[in-house]
């Protein structure tokens, strides 16, 4: 069961930390319609049960990321896994980020020692929405400004994502530097095809009927 984070200020700083300085982050994010957003920064202050897993509230969001192209894969099309038509491709977008060398590191959730703060593995494959919001608040009370913990979506249990904390909306990092980036479309990109299929998961082209195991009457 994952607890609620300790209430006294400071009380969080000594976590472990992994650096993300000179590292470069992904982001799948919807760059199409109904969206026309360029760019992959979007710092979620969604809070409540329907918010993302690690938001903050206005006026400070939370931007989501994987160290892995794969993490951020299963992350933004997690509806669409057992079912992935390639037109839910073709509206969104890869970005792999250059965070620069003076960023400051993450507060690291994947240690085992974290355990002794109340840290479970639910902090990323739990439904509590509302108790994680609780934790990344509490993690920027205490001084972090990125966090690092587990992928939802990941059956593994070694992917890793990070959530970055920033200024709500659609304002670019500005950690330690300037944060670059370049772009490329998915579903013309083979590799996409093949991290996917590690995965088990097919992409249904266009037009196909979709998947299922149902053997008709």
């Amino acid at each position: 069961m994952l607890q609620p984070p300790p209430p006294e200020p400071a009380s969080l700083e000594g976590l472990s930390s992994q650096p993300i300085g000179g590292t470069t982050l992904y982001q799948v994010w919807r760059a199409g319609a109904p969206v026309e957003r360029p760019e992959p920064w979007w710092f979620s202050s969604r809070t409540g049960p329907d918010g993302g897993r690690f938001d903050l509230s206005a006026p400070l969001g939370t931007l989501s990321t994987s160290t892995s192209a794969a993490g951020a894969l299963l992350e933004a099309m997690q509806a669409h896994l057992t079912n992935l038509p390639t037109e839910e491709l073709q509206v969104r977008r890869s970005a792999a980020i250059v965070v620069p060398d003076a960023a400051p590191p993450t507060a690291d959730l994947c240690d085992p020692v974290v355990a002794g703060k109340g840290v479970t593995a639910a902090m990323w494959g739990g439904a509590e929405r509302d108790l994680t919001q609780r934790w990344a608040a509490a993690l920027r009370r205490d001084g972090w400004w990125a966090l690092r913990a587990g992928i939802h979506h990941d059956p593994s249990g070694q992917l890793r994502a990070v959530a970055v904390f920033g200024a709500t909306g659609h304002t670019a990092p500005t950690l330690g530097g300037e944060w670059t980036f370049t772009t490329h479309s998915l579903h013309d990109d083979p590799n996409v095809a093949v991290e996917l299929a590690h995965y088990g998961v097919q992409i249904r082209g266009g037009g196909e009927l979709p998947f299922t195991d149902e053997i008709p009457n």
